[in-house]
C-alpha cells in the first residue's frame, strides 16, 4: 500500500480477511469493504460432504478396493473397516454446534432436515452462564457423536479442542473443523486418532496452509505413520458457482456505495470494515 499513494478503497472477493492490516487502511484513510455470508451455503454444503465421507468411511473403502484385492477375496469390507460395528446413521447422530452464527445456523438448518437425532449449541467454552437454547461447552463435547467447529479464530479459540477435550469424547465422535485452523490443536488431534480415542476426523483448514506431507502433525512427511480415519481437503469449502456470484454482487453493491458515498447505508454496512479512518468490524 505504501507504492498506491492513491489508493482509496480496498475491495475483497471473500469473506475472511484475517490478513488485511485494517489498522494501517484506517491510518490510511483506505476504506476496506468484503463479501461477509457469501459461502455460507457453500461452506455448510461443504460440511455435510466431509461428514458423510468421514461418517461412511468413503475415502478408506475406495483406497482399500482401489489398492488391494481383500474384496475380491473375502466378499466384504466391513469386518475391517468398522471392527467396533457399523457406523452411526444420521438419526443416530448427535450434533454438537461450536459457533453458532449464519453458519452454525445454516448447518443446523440442513442437520434437522437429514433427520439428526439430536442438536446441542454449545456454549462459550468457560463461561458460568449458559444462555438460552445453549448447552454447556463441555457438555457438548461429552455428548455429541459429531462436533463441527464454525466459530471465528480468536485468542480464545486458538486450540479451544485440545487433548483434554478429544480424551472427553465419546468413542463414536467425530470431529470436523470447518473454521480455521489452530482451533482444533492439530497434534492432539493426530494423536486422538492414532490411538484411537474417537472415531474420525475431517478439515477443511489447516493452521499453516497451503499444506503438504510434512507440513503439519495431521499430514506426515513421506515414510512416516499416517494419520488414520482422517480426511483433509484444501480450505475448499467456500467454492461454488453460488459464492462466486454472491461476492461478485456483494462487492458491486459495497464499491458503488463507495462511489456514491453511501457507505453509512444500512444495505451495505455490514460489508464495511475500515470507513472515515475507523475500523467497524
Amino acid at each position: 500500500m505504501d507504492n498506491a499513494p492513491h489508493l482509496q478503497l480496498l475491495a475483497i472477493l471473500a469473506t475472511g480477511m484475517g490478513w488485511v492490516d485494517k489498522e494501517y487502511c484506517a491510518k490510511r484513510g483506505v476504506s476496506v469493504v468484503n463479501g461477509p455470508g457469501a459461502n455460507i451455503e457453500a461452506v455448510s454444503e461443504h460440511f455435510l460432504a466431509l461428514y458423510f465421507a468421514s461418517r461412511r468411511r468413503v475415502a478408506t473403502v475406495y483406497e482399500s478396493v482401489r489398492t488391494s484385492d481383500e474384496w475380491l477375496r473375502t466378499s466384504s469390507l466391513t469386518k475391517k473397516i468398522w471392527p467396533a460395528g457399523p457406523p452411526l446413521g444420521c438419526a443416530q447422530e448427535c450434533l454438537g454446534i461450536v459457533g453458532y452464527g449464519a453458519l452454525g445456523k445454516r448447518i443446523e438448518g440442513l442437520c434437522r432436515a437429514l433427520g439428526f437425532g439430536e442438536i446441542l449449541v454449545a456454549e462459550r467454552k468457560g463461561s458460568k452462564d449458559v444462555r438460552e437454547g445453549r448447552t454447556g461447552f463441555e457438555e457438548v463435547l461429552r455428548r455429541s457423536s459429531t462436533i463441527v467447529v464454525v466459530c471465528p479464530k480468536e485468542p480464545e479459540t486458538v486450540d479451544l479442542i485440545g487433548e483434554e477435550e478429544l480424551k472427553g469424547m465419546r468413542k463414536e465422535a467425530l470431529v470436523v473443523n470447518m473454521a480455521r485452523g489452530g482451533i482444533v490443536n492439530e497434534a492432539a488431534l493426530a494423536k486422538a486418532l492414532k490411538e484411537g480415542w474417537i472415531y474420525g476426523a475431517a478439515t477443511d483448514v489447516l493452521e499453516t496452509e497451503p499444506g503438504g506431507p510434512g507440513s503439519c502433525p495431521l499430514l506426515p512427511a513421506e515414510g512416516e505413520e499416517k494419520v488414520p480415519n482422517l480426511i483433509v481437503t484444501s480450505h475448499v469449502a467456500w467454492f461454488s458457482g453460488g459464492t462466486i456470484e454472491n461476492l461478485q454482487g456483494i462487492n458491486r453493491d459495497a464499491m458503488t456505495a463507495f462511489v456514491e458515498g453511501r457507505m453509512y447505508d444500512p444495505k451495505v454496512r455490514n460489508c464495511v470494515a475500515v470507513h472515515d479512518g475507523k475500523i467497524w468490524k
